[in-house]
């Protein structure tokens, strides 16, 4: 009887660690998109292309958790439907970086903007529904 409390222990805690990890994993690559966009936007203001498109690329490798991290385990019940919303997001992000990848390269200063604000966009269409959070 021992044996079987320790071993349902160990396997409870170990599902729970996991959860604790997925989230944690997700809560770093937040910080790291969010760093990225800042980024972004820094280069952009001083005319730096490669920094444009070395933090877009970043932008993009961040971009996983939103599919692989199961919003079940830690948003309310209400959220239900927010895996997918999230996962449309990460669609439109990756999108929309790739062309603003190619309007830096291209020049074209007025689509970069653009497609930076479209991704700014994304990103807090996301936090404004999921997170559902109200400025005070």
């Amino acid at each position: 009887m021992k044996i079987t409390t320790t071993l349902l222990s160990a396997l409870l805690a170990s599902s729970l660690m996991g959860n604790v990890t997925e989230q944690s994993k997700l809560a770093s690559d937040m910080r790291s998109m969010l760093s990225s966009i800042v980024d972004m936007q820094r280069a952009g203001f001083y005319s730096n292309k490669a920094g444009v498109i070395d933090a877009t690329e970043r932008l993009v490798n961040s971009l996983d958790s939103l599919i692989t991290a199961d919003p079940k385990l830690y948003l309310p019940k209400d959220q239900k439907n927010a895996g997918q919303f999230a996962k449309k997001r990460e669609k439109m992000i990756k999108l929309y970086a790739t062309d603003l990848i190619a309007s830096v390269r291209a020049g074209d200063v007025q689509e970069a903007i653009e497609d930076y604000s479209q991704i700014l966009r994304q990103c807090t269409s996301c936090h404004s529904r999921i997170r559902n959070r109200v400025w005070k």
